[in-house]
């Protein structure tokens, strides 16, 4: 749906090992999420299709590794792309 592969290489570079390329992703992603959701609810529709998207490409499970990173602002990115974009189950 991002245009030509878009999401793939989004997802991919969530494996780089430069913490600083991963930030610059997530807030990618942050901001695309975000007006997927401004888009979804202009359209009527049910769900964020690009959330959709990054979930299919295997994206989420990738940001929710990240919050294992060692570098504070990955965890801190990846943390807030679940909080604002996902329902977080309160498992204590």
């Amino acid at each position: 749906m991002i245009g030509t592969g878009l999401m793939n290489v989004f997802v991919e570079l969530l494996d780089n090992k430069d913490p600083k390329t991963i930030e610059v992703i997530l807030e990618g992603l942050y901001n695309i999420l975000n007006w997927g959701a401004v888009y979804a609810q202009s359209q009527g529709l049910q769900e964020n299709p690009f959330l959709v998207e990054l979930d299919t490409k295997g994206g989420v499970e990738k940001i929710e590794k990240l919050q294992t990173h060692p570098n504070n602002e990955v965890y801190l990115k990846a943390l807030r792309i679940l909080e604002n974009h996902f329902e977080l189950d309160n498992i204590f």
